[in-house]
């Protein structure tokens, strides 16, 4: 925390070594994760230049809040709805509360990761991106909540709906390993 009062100072201030220490820190980061929401390397790729152009445009109008890192993943999260808004692939669905956490543990534990990228992009993107802040970018679900603004029943509810839909589709398949 203290670091990032530090790097925030110094960016307020225009210090060159510190728009690269944000670039250094949170680039490949940012492109791994708009890529899974996207599955567009290309796209990613212009999502994550805009949002680093936008986090130096609008560092003035951080309120520190939250961290550094949550304001800047919630800027690159904004934008990737956007593009998926004008691809018309979001849908609004409806929460539910379905879940049992074995569900989770299974996966992990037979999936190879590969398969489950491509499944991942299958799913509706309101999962997708949930999906991908918590287990590849490890985010709470407080923190999920707050960068989606939305309460965490909801994002509760969407990690066990999104993980029970993975389940489903390689049960189908009969791509889980072992079975």
């Amino acid at each position: 925390m203290v670091a990032d009062k530090l790097l925030i100072k110094n960016l307020k201030r225009g210090h060159e070594d510190a728009y690269r220490q944000v670039i250094e820190e949170y680039g490949n980061k940012l492109l791994r994760t708009c890529c899974l929401i996207l599955r567009d390397r290309e796209e990613a790729e212009d999502v994550v230049q805009e949002t680093l152009i936008r986090v130096f445009q609008k560092l003035s109008t951080f309120k520190e809040n939250s961290g550094l890192y949550t304001w800047i993943y919630t800027i690159a999260l904004n934008l990737c709805r956007d593009r998926l808004r004008k691809k018309q692939e979001l849908l609004v669905l409806e929460d539910e509360w379905v879940g049992s956490d074995d569900v989770e543990s299974h996966v992990e534990r037979n999936i190879d990761r590969e398969l489950l990228k491509k499944e991942l992009f299958e799913i509706n993107p309101l999962y997708r991106e949930t999906l991908v802040l918590f287990y590849f970018d490890d985010f709470s679900v407080k923190e999920i909540s707050d960068m989606l603004n939305e309460k965490e029943g909801t994002i509760k509810s969407r990690l066990s709906r999104g993980r029970n839909i993975l389940k489903e589709k390689l049960l189908k398949g009969g791509q889980l390993n072992g079975e």
